[in-house]
């Protein structure tokens, strides 16, 4: 079974996108912020991170920064799931595999879940 890492420090939302990857055949833990989600790489490296960037304590740019500068987690593929406006040719883009704007209608979520995974 594969394993997601949701990160985000919306409490309902991680709720909601926690239930429908269960219900899909995911296994799935849940991080409130970047420093949260890194200990539980440490513990366990997920098949998948899925990430907010506006968080307080570590935001996710700077997991992304750190998943990407570690040997052992440096091919996690990670979904950047965020309301933040951003310019796609930034070089920050780099740091993920694919990118979602919230509210993400739960189909297009589920694709990109499912596309990262097949990777």
């Amino acid at each position: 079974m594969k394993r997601v890492l949701l990160v985000d420090d919306e409490f309902e939302l991680l709720e909601a996108l926690s239930f429908a990857l269960k219900y899909a055949g995911y296994d799935v833990d849940c991080a409130h912020d970047g420093s949260d989600a890194l200990a539980r790489v440490q513990r366990q490296i997920p098949d998948l991170v899925v990430t907010d960037l506006m968080m307080p304590d570590m935001d996710g740019e700077a997991l992304c920064r750190a998943l990407r500068g570690h040997p052992a987690w440096s091919r996690i593929p990670i979904l950047l799931h965020t309301s933040a406006h951003m310019n796609s040719s930034a070089p920050e883009s780099q740091l993920w595999d694919a990118r979602l704007r919230k509210p993400a209608h739960m189909d297009d979520f589920l694709a990109t879940v499912a596309r990262l995974l097949r990777q």
